[in-house]
């Protein structure tokens, strides 16, 4: 797992979905490596955000994988978005893990983990070259947002994820998920100049 180079968030590009994943169903070693390489640090970025538990997400990552490989007899053969599949169940796995900690027993399922919000990596150094007091101003807007509009955002926008797909991965409905993106937006315009939005949303 290499978590020291650049994150490139939507920048994985895999070629004919269905095709890898089936030849993965088959047992084709280099097509799951393929999908291995291709997503593994865009799911460990997800997962620190999610948990901030470097050794957990680790251990979910390599559970994740481990059990994709040995029950791959077993998994359907539809799969329209490799990533959007692996994100959920990285997601699933770690609400379990974090449900079983005595520190987490007792809050909400879906709301009791904080989402910490961070840009990737090419991002911060382009607002390294920035001021200073637009850092502070996208850190507090940030922070400004609920936990539920911070992740929508990340998995809408930093990992490309239809709405369709944010809603099942959140357990929430579509429109649902557009009203939380479309308030999470507007807050930010109220507070941010438009660059700092644009290079937030990626547009």
């Amino acid at each position: 797992m290499n978590t020291g180079k650049a994150y490139r968030p939507g920048l994985h590009v895999v070629a004919s979905h269905s095709t890898l994943w089936g030849r993965f169903l088959q047992g084709d070693r280099q097509a799951f490596a393929q999908i291995y390489e291709a997503n593994v640090d865009d799911l460990f970025h997800y997962g620190m955000h999610f948990c901030q538990d470097r050794e957990r997400v680790k251990d979910c990552l390599q559970d994740l994988f481990q059990d994709l490989w040995l029950s791959r007899e077993h998994l359907t053969a539809d799969i329209k978005n490799i990533r959007y599949y692996l994100i959920s169940s990285l997601r699933r796995r770690l609400l379990r893990t974090l449900q079983k900690d005595r520190r987490y027993r007792h809050r909400e399922a879906t709301e009791a983990f904080g989402f910490e919000f961070a840009l990737p990596h090419e991002n911060t150094l382009i607002l390294e070259e920035t001021a200073a007091e637009q850092q502070r101003l996208l850190h507090q807007a940030l922070t400004n947002l609920s936990r539920r509009q911070r992740e929508a955002i990340y998995l809408r926008f930093f990992q490309n994820l239809s709405y369709a797909e944010v809603a099942a991965i959140m357990s929430m409905q579509v429109d649902s998920v557009y009203n939380t993106i479309s308030k999470a937006i507007g807050i930010l315009k109220k507070q941010l100049p438009l660059p700092l939005i644009l290079l937030l949303l990626g547009k």
